[in-house]
């Protein structure tokens, strides 16, 4: 089976918008070592700058509905023309709190450890979402 999509969910204890907050907000996203540089609309640029100054990453904002989806492409940082892959974010407001849903289409078949290395990195970049919005929310 190809290593081609990864899925990712977790409950974090805290408001659609309090967890929107944690990728929009600079003052909220430079908790996690930097901000995205956007204009935050559909078709626009989405970069992650670092809190040392440098682009880590570049895409495209293909969806985006505040509080419940976020979809964009990630390019290729040195060409910034081959897709590596399409990431999508959906907001499931469960009352109390809500589930987090992050998927990740990769635009080539990852090796077994490359692959296991990116369901690590995906626990770790969601632990931390989950960390920051419900630290924001008391």
């Amino acid at each position: 089976m190809p290593n081609t999509l990864i899925k990712k969910s977790i409950t974090i204890t805290a408001t659609p918008h309090d967890v929107w907050r944690v990728f929009t907000d600079p003052k909220v996203t430079m908790l996690m070592g930097g901000y995205y540089v956007s204009t935050w609309k559909k078709g626009e640029s989405l970069q992650w700058k670092g809190d040392d100054g440098k682009l880590y990453s570049y895409g495209i904002i293909l969806e985006l509905e505040p509080d419940l989806l976020l979809k964009h492409s990630l390019y290729d940082m040195k060409t910034k023309e081959r897709l590596t892959s399409v990431i999508t974010y959906r907001f499931e407001d469960m009352g109390k709190y809500i589930i987090l849903h992050a998927e990740e289409e990769l635009a080539f078949d990852m090796r077994d450890d490359q692959f296991e290395e990116a369901l690590d990195g995906w626990d770790m970049a969601l632990d931390t979402v989950k960390e920051i919005a419900e630290r924001k929310t008391k």
